[in-house]
């Protein structure tokens, strides 16, 4: 990708999670989905731990407190709002082994051989190359250290996978959730990256909303489209966008039922070893 293109994703995302930096904090599902990623695979005593695309800290203050005063955590984001907010909550703690940094997950200027530990919540999906950017990780990862982080299937959040459908019907990609699509496509990553012992747990989770609600989800230009870039309906000619949009609405409201639209939000929590 040139470079003007990796900056102007960046400034998409950033800009993103820039804006939610102020509430993210709220979010409860957030924080119990990233501390589950502790539960699979807990740190230790004086372990060293890398926290990539930490938010407001949730995993980095918690490991922090486990892994005690010989360990140390340090936790990453691209977003300046997001690295601020949880600056703001360093400040106000009396933690002392744990550091946030302004960084650019797929390129961290970090020794090989560093930590004990990653951890990844709910960002996986934004990197552009995954297979790229495993590997780093595994570099980045002491020999028998490990890895946890969050996947998405491709038949998750159906304003993603009914969009795909329509899209790919008219010659056009949508990558969001693609690389971790399956149990087997995330395994295949890990493996290809170098990875062991490799664990995948399928945590199955969805709600309803409402046809009218559903009906606005329509993928737009001005929409956050992570993982891929430039932007999953740029190119796509008005006419057929608007076409797009209209079969869009039509497979959305044959999904309707007595109580509204199904929306599934399966995750898988995966963990693997160098």
């Amino acid at each position: 990708m040139k470079i003007q293109n990796l900056h102007a994703y960046h400034k998409h995302i950033t800009d993103t999670y820039d804006e939610r930096s102020g509430n993210h904090e709220n979010s409860e599902w957030h924080r119990t989905t990233a501390l589950r990623l502790i539960e699979d695979l807990p740190p230790r005593i004086g372990d060293s731990v890398l926290d990539i695309a930490t938010g407001t800290g949730t995993i980095a203050f918690h490991t922090a407190s486990l892994v005690g005063p010989s360990g140390n955590v340090v936790g990453v984001d691209l977003s300046k709002g997001m690295i601020n907010e949880a600056n703001k909550k360093l400040a106000a703690s009396d933690t002392h082994n744990l550091e946030f940094i302004l960084a650019d997950a797929e390129r961290l200027e970090f020794p090989t051989n560093r930590f004990d530990r990653i951890y990844c919540a709910s960002a996986f999906f934004c990197f552009l190359n995954p297979l790229t950017t495993l590997r780093h990780w595994y570099d980045l990862l002491k020999p028998g250290g490990g890895l946890g982080f969050h996947a998405i299937p491709e038949t998750s959040y159906f304003w993603v996978s009914v969009a795909r459908s329509v899209l790919e019907h008219y010659g056009h990609l949508y990558l969001l959730n693609k690389p971790t699509g399956t149990i087997e496509k995330c395994r295949q990553l890990l493996m290809e990256a170098g990875f062991k012992d490799i664990e995948i747990r399928e945590e199955k989770s969805g709600y309803y909303v409402a046809l009218n609600e559903a009906k606005k989800t329509w993928l737009k230009k001005e929409d956050f489209a992570p993982g891929q870039y430039p932007h999953p309906v740029s190119d796509v000619p008005p006419r057929i966008l608007s076409q797009c949009q209209q079969d869009y609405e039509a497979r959305i409201e044959a999904l309707n039922t007595d109580v509204g639209v199904w929306n599934d939000i399966t995750m898988y929590y995966i963990s693997a070893f160098k």
